[in-house]
């Protein structure tokens, strides 16, 4: 009984395991696509994994896709800038759970902007489904034409 208790107490207090998709929604697309863009700056794949994946939550959450680590590391490479900014915000005619953004990154005294889709979710956050990767250059050579 003693060891029982002290295993729940140890657990409550180290948060009982791993955190990954038990973040608070985000409440906004524009919010949930600036939270994903500092993630990536951060190099924190743990945080973009729960602001990005599909319909059926973000893929921290979801495992899905298998490799989804992998992508999310690659998404970052291509991400990583000096400074980001959401520029447009706008609806997908017909389809309310879902916003079209665009986010431009400066590397290297250039500018790019990306298209992003993002979803709202049944809990009513938002993450970031799509986002275009060839719009964001070679991050080598970012001041080359796309």
């Amino acid at each position: 009984m003693r060891i029982s208790v002290t295993v729940a107490l140890l657990l409550a207090a180290c948060g009982g395991g791993s955190n990954l998709g038990t973040a608070a929604p985000v409440a906004s697309s524009a919010q949930a696509l600036r939270e994903f863009m500092k993630a990536a700056a951060d190099s924190s794949i743990s945080r973009m994994a729960e602001l990005w994946g599909t319909s059926h939550g973000p893929a921290g959450a979801t495992r899905n896709p298998a490799d989804f680590e992998k992508r999310l590391i690659l998404i970052q490479t291509y991400l990583r800038a000096d400074s980001t900014k959401v520029v447009s915000d706008i609806g997908v005619p017909g389809e309310e759970d879902q916003r079209r953004l665009q986010v431009a990154i400066y590397r290297m005294g250039c500018m790019k902007q990306v298209p992003a889709l993002m979803l709202r979710l049944k809990n009513g956050g938002w993450i970031v489904n799509n986002i275009e990767l060839a719009s964001a250059g070679n991050p080598a050579r970012p001041c080359e034409e796309s």
